[in-house]
C-alpha cells in the first residue's frame, strides 16, 4: 500500500523526532526493517520445502501402494481328508481284524 507524500512527511518527521528523544529506542526499531527483508526473502523461497515434502509423500504413497498390492492374499483352507467329506465330522476308528 503506497503513501501519499502528506503521510510520508509526517512519518519522517515522527522517526527524526524519536531518532533525537531516544536513539536506543530508535535503533532497536531500526533493526526491526533489517530483519523483514529477511523474512521476505524466506517467504520468496517458501515454496521449496513444500515441494519437498510433496515428493516425500508421493514416494512413500507409492511405496505403500506396492507393498499393498506385492502382498499374497489369504490362503486358502487346505481341502478335507478322504476320511469326512463333512467338516466337523469325524470318521469312526476301524479296529483291526484279528
Amino acid at each position: 500500500m503506497a503513501l501519499r507524500e502528506n503521510e510520508r512527511r509526517i512519518l519522517a518527521e515522527i522517526e527524526h523526532r524519536l531518532i533525537e528523544d531516544d536513539p536506543e529506542l530508535a535503533e532497536s526499531l531500526a533493526s526491526f526493517a533489517s530483519d523483514a527483508a529477511d523474512s521476505e526473502s524466506v517467504l520468496r523461497l517458501g515454496w521449496k520445502p513444500w515441494v519437498v515434502c510433496g515428493i516425500i509423500a508421493t514416494v512413500v504413497i507409492t511405496m505403500l501402494t506396492v507393498l499393498f498390492m506385492l502382498t499374497p492374499g489369504p490362503r486358502p483352507e487346505s481341502a478335507p481328508g478322504p476320511a469326512s467329506d463333512t467338516p466337523g465330522v469325524v470318521a469312526p476308528k476301524s479296529e483291526p481284524a484279528g
